[in-house]
């Protein structure tokens, strides 16, 4: 019989082989190809990952400035 700190890192052993895998199964979820800059016409309105974080709040068109006399 097999003593409780055998039995021990056995079972460890086997739940670090599982949570490796599990970890590997999701790390390589979703890939599907290599990664590219998209130069489309569509991808001009997207935003880029800095305008994700920090979205600009100024309006979009410039307000009009008074003439000068």
């Amino acid at each position: 019989m097999a003593t409780i700190s055998t039995m021990t890192w056995q079972i460890l052993g086997k739940r670090t082989v599982l949570l490796f895998l599990m970890a590997l199964g999701l790390v390589a979820c979703g890939q599907k190809g290599a990664l590219f800059i998209p130069t489309d016409p569509e991808s001009r309105d997207r935003a880029i990952f800095p305008q994700v974080l920090v979205p600009d709040t100024r309006p979009a068109t410039p307000a009009p400035t008074p003439a000068q006399p």
